[in-house]
């Protein structure tokens, strides 16, 4: 229904066809233009659900405004796509530069640091190594442990929005704590081991 609909989405170079939505499992995406209106989305997703049995929950939708500053202000503070566009309804949350949105463990917004999503996964990092440590592994264990634990936890993140280099810092210090126990010197530096 998307595709055949009247929703222009975005062209990309590249791309055979334009990028309108992504879906996986219960969660969908759409791309809205500046051309392309709310409501002509809702009443595409009103026919859908119909046909499917389905329900859409309108109350979880959130609007990551896209393109250039002053473009994304405007959309924010009049709450339409373009001037003459019906307004968002005011139970939409539209993301402000600086908020993030969580989509399928991703944390996307405009002029965001990802600071979050990263504290997030530390503090589990952090409190998983802990319970480990409760075991007393061998510095093999330790060493199975914290690559399986620190890379599982980290891995998806890094692949759709990438590390900063301070959250790269601190888990190096998490994995050199948790080989060593805490101790003050480490008797093999990180790039020995």
């Amino acid at each position: 229904l998307l595709r055949k609909s009247p929703l222009k989405g975005y062209e990309i170079d590249g791309l055979a066809e334009r990028l309108i939505a992504t879906l996986y499992a219960d969660d969908t995406t759409v791309y809205l233009s500046a051309a392309d209106d709310y409501e002509a989305l809702l009443e595409i997703l009103g026919i859908w659900c119909k046909a499917s049995g389905a329900r859409f929950n309108v109350m979880k939708t959130e609007i990551i405004p896209l393109g250039a500053a002053a473009y994304r202000a405007t959309l924010i503070t009049t709450r339409k796509l373009r001037p003459d566009a019906p307004e968002i309804p005011a139970e939409i949350r539209i993301a402000k530069d600086g908020e993030v949105t969580r989509i399928l463990g991703s944390w996307p917004g405009n002029g965001t640091e990802n600071t979050a999503a990263w504290s997030t996964i530390l503090d589990k990092v952090r409190a998983t190594l802990g319970r480990w440590a409760r075991f007393r592994p061998s510095l093999n264990g330790k060493s199975i442990i914290s690559r399986a634990i620190i890379g599982g936890c980290t891995q998806y993140l890094t692949a759709a929005q990438g590390m900063p280099l301070d959250v790269e810092q601190k888990l190096d210090r998490l994995t050199l704590d948790f080989l060593w126990g805490g101790a003050k010197r480490h008797p093999i530096n990180m790039e020995t081991l």
